[in-house]
């Protein structure tokens, strides 16, 4: 069964937009999150966009180019691109999408081995000079106020580097982006209309809600207004389920401290003398002795008296056992 996550990324990914800017922005966020750029003539991958955008640089062996068909924009030994990777088939597929569509550039998908829970992954190539310039547009994507802009940016960033709990489950409401970049962290806190905690842990820096209200409140923004309806449903129904919990938690401990004081009381009665008591104690310690289960209203009854005098006889009772 796919993680709640998983299937998030799916549905945005699934999407499709008729404004140019809103794909431009979405894989502007898909690259910040998950893109490793090079340069020509290196041998290793950066992970951050051309010309001082402030992110941490990350090298690692850049996968082996595959032949690119005719008439494709396509990163040789002596060109400069970026490669996405992803876990999700679903969003390799709209990257490519948000290539084509965005800014004309045919890229190309590729298996890229499996992580370390054998689960398949797959890399997004594109490269050439238009790649680099579709770069330099994107930097005003990262300063617009334009809305539609930015919330199609969290959506390329959540398929990117964001998770979600399931509701109802145990973990309670998450929903966070984890990235090595403190700027795009705060970027992402910034496009959000849910308030985010921005924190580092571990040198990743987090953006992150632990909040019902937060995360159905960015769900909504980023139009997924089925899986905010399945949140709340699945919320309320495990909140439902806690609060059962607590009171069937709650009767139980209220039932084992009356079962106690019962049994205490029982074993100061049978060491009392009822010679030694005024008639009307000693009538309400024959009786409790003779019924020891039943109830304070039940001892009442049939003691042939109010509730109030049974109690008090019985707290005099266990005064004079104590003494």
């Amino acid at each position: 069964m796919p993680s709640f996550a998983s299937e998030i990324r799916r549905q945005l990914a699934a999407r499709t937009s008729e404004a140019r800017r809103s794909d431009r922005a979405e894989l502007a966020g898909l690259l910040d999150a998950d893109g490793e750029w090079y340069s020509p003539g290196d041998s290793t991958t950066v992970s951050r966009p051309p010309k001082g955008e402030e992110r941490n640089a990350e090298r690692r062996d850049p996968p082996a180019p595959e032949p690119a068909e005719p008439g494709t924009l396509w990163p040789d030994s002596g060109s400069s691109g970026v490669v996405l990777e992803t876990p999700s088939a679903a969003v390799a597929r709209s990257a490519a999408r948000l290539w084509r569509h965005g800014f004309g550039v045919e890229s190309r998908i590729s298996p890229s081995g499996s992580d370390r829970f054998g689960r398949a992954r797959y890399s997004v190539r594109a490269g050439g000079n238009r790649v680099f310039q579709a770069a330099e547009e994107m930097r005003v994507v990262r300063l617009s106020r334009d809305a539609s802009v930015r919330t199609a940016y969290l959506s390329g960033s959540f398929q990117g580097c964001g998770s979600v709990v399931r509701p109802g489950g145990r973990g309670g409401h998450h929903l966070e982006f984890v990235h090595k970049d403190e700027a795009f962290i705060r970027r992402v806190a910034e496009f959000s209309r849910a308030k985010l905690t921005v924190a580092e842990r571990r040198n990743r820096w987090l953006a992150y809600t632990k909040s019902s209200d937060g995360v159905t409140t960015l769900l909504s923004q980023l139009g997924l207004h089925d899986a905010v309806l399945e949140y709340d449903a699945k919320a309320i129904l495990g909140e439902a389920k806690a609060n059962a919990n607590r009171v069937t938690n709650f009767d139980s401990a209220n039932a084992g401290r009356t079962a106690k004081a019962a049994a205490s009381q029982q074993k100061i009665l049978e060491n009392l003398d009822p010679n030694s008591l005024p008639e009307a104690l000693r009538e309400m310690l024959v009786l409790r002795l003779d019924n020891p289960d039943a109830s304070l209203s039940e001892l009442a009854a049939l003691g042939g008296i109010s509730k109030s005098a049974a109690n008090h006889r019985l707290r005099r009772l266990v005064e004079i056992g104590g003494d």
